[in-house]
């Protein structure tokens, strides 16, 4: 089994990091999603805390091994404990960050649904590298001013290959203080 065609929308998961809009009316509108960003609550400068999990891992017909290996790898890249200063002027961007980083690492990926409440947001989108692998990818969680909890499910097919992929990773956030130095 080829687990390397899945590298590219595996990519786009390490990028998560991230009022009662509703429903977006056309998710391919960036300037839409964007707009539904506004009313989730802003981030408080300071320095936070991110902390990961892989939930779930299923490649079928991979071998006990090659199975291992991959949640090895995920694990490793989703379970590191990172802290990181939110300045002032990265906390008045609000959400828009998130929304950039999605977009440049998710080549052959659309939102097709994005919808906000409070502070909730649920939003999937749909991939297409082009060459024979699509899926979903589905974000779900609540964001507050100190916090962020975010669930990401991935549902992955290689037609060309034979080979699919379904991994659910979550991902915390939370504001542990000041910047050090003051810088937020």
């Amino acid at each position: 089994m080829r687990l390397a065609h899945f590298a590219p929308l595996l990519a786009g998961i390490a990028l998560v990091a991230c009022g009662d809009s509703g429903v977006v009316e056309d998710p391919s509108d960036p300037a839409q999603i964007e707009s539904a960003t506004e009313s989730l609550p802003k981030p408080q400068p300071g320095q936070y805390r991110t902390t990961g999990e892989l939930v779930n891992l299923e490649i079928p017909g991979a071998s006990e091994d090659e199975l291992q290996m991959m949640r090895g790898i995920m694990e490793q890249g989703a379970t590191q404990d990172r802290t990181f200063c939110m300045t002032q002027e990265e906390a008045d961007e609000g959400y828009r960050e998130f929304l950039d980083n999605i977009a440049q690492g998710s080549d052959g990926c659309q939102f097709t649904d994005f919808a906000v409440s409070g502070n909730s947001l649920n939003a999937t989108m749909a991939c297409d590298d082009g060459s024979g692998s699509s899926g979903t990818m589905g974000f779900e969680g609540t964001i507050s001013e100190t916090s962020q909890d975010m669930t990401v499910t991935m549902d992955m097919q290689n037609t060309a290959a034979d080979e699919s992929m379904k991994m659910v990773m979550r991902s915390k956030s939370e504001r542990i203080g000041e910047c050090e130095g003051g810088a937020g």
